[in-house]
């Protein structure tokens, strides 16, 4: 059987015919819903509306998704530099001079030790 065949044998049928003679205003006041052609399909056609609102909802779905994680590198970004810079303020402050003249400013009697420290090995 080839597709011709399939062809005139669609267009011979008689829910086809009866598709084929609706008009517009069968379209547009929902009466084409009531021919033969769409009583017969009305679960392929509510599987497709199934469908159709399962892929809308998961597209929904994935850019919510898409947006959270661009939202996140970004949230990541600044706390990453946010780091960097506390990372720096502490090298800063605990420095060797700086820590000396902390405690030179507070008043606090501390001196450095003279002698090195010794390694024990």
């Amino acid at each position: 059987m080839n597709l011709r065949e399939i062809l005139e044998r669609i267009k011979g049928s008689e829910d086809f015919s009866d598709l084929k003679s609706s008009s517009v205003h069968d379209l547009l006041n929902g009466n084409i819903f009531l021919k033969k052609f769409f009583r017969k399909q009305y679960l392929l056609l509510l599987l497709i509306a199934g469908l159709t609102f399962i892929y809308i909802d998961n597209r929904y779905y994935c850019e919510k998704q898409l947006k959270k994680s661009i939202q996140m590198t970004a949230e990541l970004k600044d706390l990453k530099f946010e780091l960097l810079a506390v990372s720096a303020e502490l090298t800063k402050l605990s420095r060797r001079s700086n820590i000396i003249k902390q405690i030179n400013d507070r008043g606090i009697d501390l001196k450095t030790g003279e002698t090195p420290p010794i390694i024990v090995k």
